[in-house]
């Protein structure tokens, strides 16, 4: 999922400058000024747990970072709720629902990333399958902001 969210990063604009397999954060983006350190999180459940390693990864290091948990709910309908680390804070180690994480997002960005998610879903379709993370991963890295 972390490769498809820096796509949809990548085809909003941002900068890709890294998307990690495994660790904190799993991508590195440029957007608006901004060094962006988000954990991507995809769920088909009802709640939400927020590990202390997740929080720590999206710790912003200096000003000119902010972080972000992004949990893709994929309901129906799919959506994108995208918690700036201030906020999630207050959800660390504790058992959430969903709708509470809603209320906490970055209203304006969380809609931007759905838009573009379902956008790129809905035109590589026939192709989903071909959409591996290395190949997503590369592509988005590639593009420049």
């Amino acid at each position: 999922m972390q490769a498809m969210l820096a796509e949809t990063l990548a085809n909003m604009g941002g900068g890709i400058d890294d998307v990690a397999r495994v660790g904190h954060p799993d991508i590195l983006a440029r957007m608006s000024g901004k060094t962006l350190r988000i954990q991507c999180k995809a769920t088909g459940q009802r709640d939400f747990t927020l590990s202390k390693e997740d929080l720590d990864g999206i710790r912003p290091r200096s000003n000119e970072e902010e972080g972000y948990l992004a949990v893709l709910d994929r309901g129906p309908p799919i959506a994108w709720t995208c918690v700036r680390h201030g906020k999630a804070r207050s959800v660390l180690d504790r058992t959430v629902p969903l709708t509470m994480l809603k209320t906490m997002d970055d209203a304006h960005f969380s809609r931007q990333c759905t838009e573009a998610f379902v956008h790129l879903v809905n035109e590589h379709r026939v192709s989903l399958e071909a959409f591996t993370f290395g190949l997503l991963s590369k592509r988005a890295l590639a593009r420049q902001s």
